[in-house]
């Protein structure tokens, strides 16, 4: 009998844990909606980080109510490579096996990032539904790269907002353009996400969840009210002739909006609210007019040698600290590409009329001493400490941070150049080494001793200066160690 009465607890405890597991997993439901996944599948992905992409929507996907009714969520699939292609409808699985079937058995094709086709089959399937549904249109599209057709993906983009499609982008690695996830997303500042490879994605999983399952209570609200300002609308026949009649749209509304007066015309009645909240004028939201909280006790400096740089190098370096300082919080910056201009190497033009050869020999100055990459370094301790120097007679403390540019097709290390980034880390600031060129280190070990430790924190390489310029104007995200703990939160 006791053994009996036992099992009975233990079964009812099993019973509980399963219950209480399978129902917290459906965090988005009695909400309908369809979604559609835009997957990427070009060459650039590896097999296996294309499983890892098919992983998270699968998982994504349980937490919502798939279904066949009215009030459940249907979703369908798309790939993209060279050619888009549907891997199922939305009317395809209603079920969730069935459903996470097909997630798992969609191919894995090859060819290039054609992310402008894929958009316009997406258009063309919900322009068909658009007129038989009512329900929200959600599409979430992940991509690692560029598309071969940026100006077709706009144009394909607009297409979409303008039927209302709340469009997710998600970002994988670090070869997409920040600028065309912009484009690609409905709400280029909350629906935009970036992840540094296809494993992260997981953990991308949960945020999108709550957002997606909020963005359809949103719409589907929008839709309903809308839609029963309509049927109001017809039941009175004085009002059914008036060409405009902004006002019954506008008190049926759960939430204003300031752009009611750019309401489409009566024929898209329905989606007027969907088609309003995410609007393209958004786009102006995510200028960099919004700027941190400066923090006025931090300075930053940057240097290069400009002679041995010379003029290319020296205008890619300009470019990178143009694009990075305003992702950084820092309350002061300088940067210093020379310690002393060396004039006295100038020569006016003098005659040689006359002269003997010895005489010709000696009208060239012959001077021991150039300015190098150790004196850059020295003015930029002495431009820290000046920068910083009332904050600490205060008893304030600063955060002194140095940036130094190496190329190993043009610098040399010194071990005077050692011992000036040594004095600047005495002085209390972390130095920062970016090193770029193709070229190896004959003494590779001196580089790492340049920067604070531990250096795999504070070197930063980059085969050449394109893809310096490419990673900071991306995913500037991956200085963020440099950037005195600030990179605007679009940017994870």
């Amino acid at each position: 009998m006791p053994r009996q009465r036992l099992r009975f607890v233990t079964t009812l405890f099993l019973l509980k844990i399963c219950t209480v597991y399978c129902f917290s997993t459906k965090t988005c439901t009695g909400k309908a909606a369809d979604i559609m996944f835009v997957l990427d599948s070009s060459n650039s992905i590896w097999i296996v980080d294309y499983q890892k992409q098919l992983d998270f929507v699968e998982k994504l996907v349980k937490t919502f109510d798939i279904g066949p009714d009215k009030d459940h969520v249907r979703v369908g699939a798309i790939t993209f490579s060279s050619y888009p292609h549907l891997e199922f409808s939305l009317d395809q699985h209603t079920d969730q096996q069935s459903l996470s079937r097909a997630i798992s058995a969609v191919p894995y094709r090859t060819g290039s990032t054609n992310t402008a086709a894929a958009l316009s089959l997406l258009r063309r399937i919900i322009k068909r539904r658009i007129k038989s549904t009512n329900v929200p249109f959600i599409a979430i599209v992940i991509t690692d790269g560029l598309s071969t057709d940026p100006k077709a993906t706009r144009e394909e983009a607009e297409r979409l907002h303008r039927l209302g499609v709340v469009v997710y982008a998600i970002g994988v690695g670090k070869y997409y353009r920040l600028d065309e996830l912009n484009i690609i997303a409905s709400d280029p500042v909350e629906n935009v996400f970036q992840v540094s490879s296809y494993s992260a994605l997981e953990g991308l999983a949960e945020t999108l969840n709550i957002k997606t399952c909020r963005d359809i209570e949103i719409t589907t609200t929008a839709v309903t009210a809308t839609i029963t300002t309509t049927r109001m609308m017809a039941t009175r026949p004085t009002q059914a002739t008036t060409t405009t009649t902004p006002a019954p749209t506008t008190t049926m509304r759960t939430t204003p909006a300031p752009t009611t007066t750019t309401i489409p015309p009566p024929t898209t009645t329905r989606h007027a609210e969907w088609i309003t909240r995410y609007s393209r004028p958004q786009m102006t939201t995510i200028t960099r007019s919004e700027r941190p909280q400066r923090d006025k006790k931090s300075s930053v400096s940057f240097g290069y040698d400009l002679m041995t740089m010379g003029a290319y190098r020296a205008r890619m370096i300009s470019q990178f600290i143009s694009s990075l300082l305003p992702y950084t919080g820092y309350g002061r910056f300088g940067v210093v590409s020379y310690s002393d201009c060396p004039e006295i190497m100038n020569v006016p033009v003098t005659s040689l009329i006359n002269t003997t050869s010895e005489e010709a020999s000696r009208s060239i100055p012959i001077n021991n001493w150039m300015p190098d990459l150790s004196d850059v370094v020295q003015k930029m301790r002495k431009d820290l400490y000046s920068a910083t120097r009332h904050n600490v007679y205060r008893g304030q403390k600063s955060r002194q941070n140095a940036v130094v540019f190496v190329d190993p097709a043009v610098t040399t290390i010194t071990p005077r150049l050692i011992r000036e980034t040594r004095k600047l880390k005495r002085q209390g600031s972390k130095v920062f080494v970016i090193n770029v060129g193709q070229g190896q280190w004959s003494q590779s070990y001196r580089l790492y001793m340049m920067s604070s430790h531990p250096a795999s924190h504070y070197v930063y390489s980059f085969p050449t200066y394109n893809h310096l310029l490419h990673r900071v104007k991306h995913t500037p995200f991956k200085f963020r160690a440099l950037c005195n703990g600030y990179v605007p939160s679009y940017y994870y």
